[in-house]
């Protein structure tokens, strides 16, 4: 072939490449191309009805507490946030349940007990779960 042959195939090449690429502006030639579908929409939050609230995180009951004056408040004021057994695992002065109430409330945005309620969860947990130690050493039989 000689160089004036090949000059006209690559102009004959690119002005079809040209001519292609001009009448095809609609996208005729290209074939169907996939519509752009929206990514779908998040669904709502579910509303929480305030008056409902939240099921208890556990499945404990008002018996699984010491029988005692108090226990049904305790136990409905107490396991709207943790079960029985974090209760029970505490042994407590009557102070220091006021003041994990105290924390409860600051912390946790537990809702304050009625003054009346507070009276009676506070005189409950001192009887029920009061401190297990007795003092230093108490329980140690090499510090006797």
């Amino acid at each position: 072939m000689s160089p004036l042959n090949i000059t006209h195939v690559v102009v004959i090449a690119l002005t079809a490449v040209f001519l292609l690429v001009a009448l095809d502006r609609a996208g005729e030639l290209r074939g169907p191309q996939a519509a752009y579908v929206p990514p779908p929409k998040p669904a709502p939050a579910p509303v929480v009805d305030p008056d409902k609230g939240k099921p208890p995180p556990h499945n404990d009951t008002v018996e699984d507490l010491p029988a005692g004056k108090g226990r049904e408040v305790t136990f409905y004021t107490c396991t709207a946030c943790h079960g029985v057994a974090l209760i029970k695992a505490q042994g407590l002065t009557r102070d220091l349940w006021d003041s994990s109430i105290d924390l409860m409330i600051e912390k946790h945005r537990m809702p304050p007990p009625k003054p009346e309620e507070r009276t009676e969860v506070l005189d409950y947990l001192a009887e029920q779960f009061p401190p297990r130690r007795r003092g230093r050493g108490a329980d140690n039989p090499f510090l006797k």
